[in-house]
């Protein structure tokens, strides 16, 4: 007897899932420990100082974009999730080129950054493939009073 193989939304669910709490856990490193997590982002120095307060801001868009996967998620509606985590992609995306554009570390901008965009983009993928649109609901015509 062989054993049944997770379907594609099964994996794209769990995907979603683990990289919402993981990327919250950042968020909240970020939150309570700005100055020991920013050398893990790849960039050749931080904001120190007044400055400093920038950390926070990667840690509350860490915390909301792992809640609003994981909100997506507990609504069940797994083709939203799927265009949800490809748009999510686009952050990971966005923190591998600001890293490559400020001379920091190449190898964390293509082995963090990149590794989570194409990890983001297979979760969005499976998703979808493995969904089906919603079908849309036809609208009956009413029917029309005529006055006599």
């Amino acid at each position: 007897m062989s054993a049944k193989l997770p379907s594609r939304v099964t994996i794209g669910t769990v995907l979603s899932v683990v990289g919402a709490l993981f990327i919250g856990y950042v968020g909240v490193s970020y939150l309570l420990a700005p100055q020991s997590m920013a050398p893990d982002f790849g960039l050749p120095t931080w904001p120190h100082g007044e400055g400093a307060g920038f950390l926070a801001v990667k840690g509350v868009r860490d915390v909301v974009s792992g809640l609003v996967i994981l909100s997506v998620a507990l609504v069940g509606n797994r083709r939203v999730l799927g265009w949800v985590m490809l748009a999510t992609a686009l952050t990971p995306i966005g923190d591998m080129f600001i890293v490559l554009s400020s001379d920091g570390a190449p190898t964390t901008a293509f082995g963090v950054h990149g590794a989570t965009a194409l990890a983001v983009m297979l979760a969005g993928g499976l998703l979808l493939s493995g969904s089906r649109p919603q079908p849309q609901l036809q609208s009956q015509p009413q029917p029309s009073a005529r006055l006599a």
